[in-house]
């Protein structure tokens, strides 16, 4: 009688070798023969629970989201209400062993989302969220235009993951916390008890998914 497997472990094991598959010879090495190869069997042992390389990378994805949800559950639940917002920002750019190849893999999804629908759905999705979740945060922070600060978040965070992927020597964490807290600090906040600005028709919301990378796949 075969042995029966965990789904999920299994799924999780697919996972990690994906992960090490791309730290270790670039997230363009990640195919279904070569995490089966890192797992030690054939292809039918990936293709059994994910048919794509599509797939493969939001499988990778899905499980580091997993640990991002708990840790910012955790931000979130710390900080003061006028605080969030900053410990969103924080929490997005703080940086563990799998996070330089999980961002590899989110710049892999860009870069092939006009080619892979399971790929752009997943990135639409995931662009949605992360922007709404700036926007509510920027709001009970108290900026005076918080859908424009928002927006400046989700494009300086982004831009952060090409950056240090294109010049990590440069841009390193601190240089990336540094320039982004300081100009996201530097927004004007309303005062006290007025209500934040409207928004019109000629200045879109900044929850308005757009092409761009998951952040905390993202």
């Amino acid at each position: 009688m075969p042995r029966e497997v965990d789904a999920d472990q299994r799924l999780a094991d697919i996972a990690a070798a994906t992960i090490r598959v791309a730290r270790s010879a670039g997230s363009h090495a990640v195919t279904i023969r070569s995490v089966a190869r890192e797992l030690g069997g054939s292809t039918t042992l990936v293709t059994n629970y994910l048919p794509s390389r599509a797939g493969l990378i939001l499988n990778a994805l899905d499980h580091g989201r997993d640990r991002w949800q708990a840790a910012l559950d955790e931000t979130l639940a710390a900080a003061a209400p006028e605080d969030r917002f900053a410990a969103v920002i924080e929490w997005s750019l703080t940086t563990g062993p799998d996070e330089p190849v999980l961002r590899a893999l989110i710049l892999e999804i860009v870069a092939n989302a006009d080619r892979e629908p399971d790929l752009r759905t997943a990135l639409h999705r995931e662009t949605g969220d992360f922007q709404r979740l700036l926007l509510e945060e920027a709001r009970t922070a108290g900026f005076a235009d918080p859908e424009h600060v928002a927006g400046l978040a989700y494009l300086l965070v982004r831009g952060s993951y090409v950056a240090s992927s294109e010049d990590p020597a440069r841009w390193d964490e601190p240089q990336l916390r540094q320039v982004i807290h300081a100009t996201l600090a530097a927004q004007p906040r309303r005062a006290e008890g007025a209500a934040a600005q409207p928004r019109t028709a000629d200045h879109p919301s900044a929850s308005t998914p757009g092409p761009a990378s998951h952040q905390r796949t993202t």
